[in-house]
């Protein structure tokens, strides 16, 4: 499947602006995560050690005396309220503080005893482990019972002797992220948004990319065909509008350049018309009077036979300039719906003394399954005369002509194959075929395939010749069927 010049420009522009949006929103994300993440690790800390000085000295010593069941004691009660008091000032979830043994000796939640175990502690080991040395610490983020995320932050508690006797942990809620889940949903619709708009943008940018180029293969496409001075309209100044200016200005240089061939190329066909008409008269004027001259001469065979050898070769040059007048100038198309079975009958039967005098086979094949053609019924005959004619005299006698029609796929085109069993030729005589007085024969002019290639062309069609030496001839025409000549008229 071939993926048109627009498409491919627009999915690339979409992809890179999807690409960009993507990466950006990810580092955004990424980025707003960890700056929240620190700050808040950072005042879970600080929350932590203000507190922990709270019961710093005194405090601090009394916790070494706490044991299993004091927790109806009023000391505990004591110590339980100012944990209570401290974590509702710091709006955090809860706090409590673990001997250095990761038990518990006071927690601002009733229901936990002292000497009680915190099993969620043992994936914080590395942080209260720093709050052992000195240094307060928090966690990573963690699920809670609830399903909600949570951090951890640990400072060390001292006696009056500056003794780290205990870990003060608090747990705060980790609000940022329930924010970072609304932003990441934000920016999803914000990436939505985004790729709908680079889609609507790059149609738009290849549009203004593409659809200037097209306009300048179409026309291509009509200078090729032969309408020279075709222009493209732009109205960019870009390297696009550029190239469309440059392209028109190389196009009006052919029209100019092609006007002016045409013209010398008239001149030259009057001017060769003229003299053949002069060389012409003289011909003809010569064959009268060697036929005065016969008459005229006694009886002598050896006299007889040297006006024989030179009005022969009056004829040659006569035929000559008959086929030179032909060449220089064409005439005009007479068009009509033409069938070529009928038309290669017609030249048959024309050829039919000259074929059986060589002892020439000519086959036709699926001729009658051509559809009928605009063309000139006069040109194609003298066109398949010379063509028939050549492989004929390309032919040991016994050989075969074959001439075969085919359809091309879409209908637009027929093409036609003449054949021959004949000498071939080498693959550079064939090139050479169609220049003009170009010939291997020992007698012709070297027009006549120029002449079919002219009148071919003069049908809008084409023809070429391949050739192998020892094995024959093909010259392929193409001619366009009916609907394409009314589409090119």
């Amino acid at each position: 499947m071939k993926i048109r010049l627009q498409t491919k420009t627009a999915l690339t522009i979409a992809l890179l602006v999807v690409l960009v949006l993507t990466a950006s929103s990810y580092l955004f994300y990424d980025t707003a995560k960890r700056a929240l993440d620190a700050e808040m690790g950072e005042r879970l800390v600080v929350a932590a050690k203000t507190s922990a000085a709270q019961l710093n000295g005194l405090n601090g010593s009394y916790l070494r005396v706490l044991q299993p069941g004091d927790e109806d004691t009023r000391l505990y009660g004591r110590l339980q309220k100012q944990l209570q008091s401290m974590r509702d000032a710091s709006e955090a979830r809860a706090m409590y503080v673990i001997d250095l043994e990761y038990k518990s000796l006071v927690d601002s939640r009733l229901d936990v005893p002292i000497g009680s175990q915190y099993h969620s502690l043992g994936e914080d080991r590395i942080h209260i482990d720093q709050a052992k040395r000195g240094i307060g610490a928090a966690s990573v983020a963690f699920h809670g019972k609830d399903d909600a995320f949570y951090r951890s932050a640990y400072a060390p508690i001292r006696d009056e002797q500056g003794g780290i006797v205990a870990i003060l942990a608090v747990d705060a809620s980790v609000l940022f992220l329930e924010s970072l889940a609304g932003m990441s949903r934000n920016m999803v619709l914000i990436g939505v948004v985004g790729m709908v708009f680079a889609v609507v943008l790059s149609i738009f940018l290849a549009r203004s990319i593409v659809v200037p180029i097209e306009r300048l293969s179409q026309a291509t496409q009509q200078i090729k065909a032969g309408a020279f001075g075709t222009q493209v309209e732009t109205r960019s100044k870009d390297e696009v509008g550029e190239l469309a200016m440059t392209f028109n200005e190389m196009s009006t240089a052919i029209q100019e350049r092609d006007q002016q061939v045409s013209r010398l190329a008239e001149e030259l066909r009057q001017l060769s018309a003229g003299l053949a008409h002069e060389v012409r008269n003289p011909l003809n004027g010569m064959r009268i009077f060697l036929g005065l001259l016969k008459r005229q001469i006694p009886a002598d065979p050896k006299a007889e036979q040297l006006i024989k050898q030179v009005d022969g070769e009056v004829q040659s040059l006569n035929q000559l300039v008959s086929e030179f007048l032909d060449f220089a100038r064409p005439t005009p198309l007479q068009t009509e719906p033409v069938d070529l079975a009928d038309v290669v009958a017609s030249v048959l039967a024309l050829l039919d003394a000259e074929l059986r005098a060589g002892a020439v086979e000519v086959q036709t094949i699926n001729l009658d399954t051509l559809p009928a053609i605009e063309a000139d019924a006069d040109q194609l005959k003298w066109v398949f005369t010379n063509l028939v004619k050549n492989a004929a005299q390309a032919i040991d006698r016994g050989g075969t002509v074959a001439i075969e029609g085919f359809v091309d796929a879409d209908a637009d085109a027929i093409r036609v194959e003449v054949r021959d069993t004949g000498v071939g030729m080498s693959p550079e005589t064939a090139e050479r075929a169609f220049i003009p007085f170009f010939t291997t024969k020992d007698k012709g002019t070297g027009l006549g395939l120029a002449i079919v290639k002219r009148l071919v062309e003069h049908h809008r069609g084409t023809i070429e010749c391949t050739s192998k030496q020892g094995d024959g001839t093909t010259f392929a025409l193409k001619l366009p069927t009916t609907m394409e000549r009314e589409r090119q008229a």
